[in-house]
């Protein structure tokens, strides 16, 4: 099914029931004990997909300053019908670093 409506489609009932196009937000947090290290956080669609989606992640505010010291690096792994891996690293010890996701097919 193409992402996630397209002028003309028809609305019905199938393709309302049809789990597209799903998103969220996951909070990530750094200890100071795993500051500077990787952490995974596993995410589960709300509804399975009927094929593997396209998972994006993006952090949403309190990124680190342009100029500053603070390294945050994050990626998906690991994406399956039912959900996905984020991992996220950050330099310094943070609590609650939300990430908002979207995934489709």
């Amino acid at each position: 099914m193409p992402f996630p409506w397209q002028p003309g489609h028809r609305i019905t009932a199938e393709r309302l029931a049809q789990a597209d196009y799903q998103k969220g937000i996951v909070p990530v947090t750094w200890t100071a004990g795993t500051a500077g290290t990787w952490v995974q956080v596993d995410v589960v669609f709300p509804t399975p997909f009927a094929s593997v989606p396209v998972v994006n992640a993006t952090p949403q505010g309190n990124i680190p300053s342009v100029g500053g010291t603070t390294t945050l690096m994050w990626g998906t792994s690991g994406v399956t019908t039912t959900g996905f891996s984020l991992r996220a690293l950050r330099s310094t010890a943070f609590t609650g670093q939300p990430f908002g996701w979207t995934a489709h097919v």
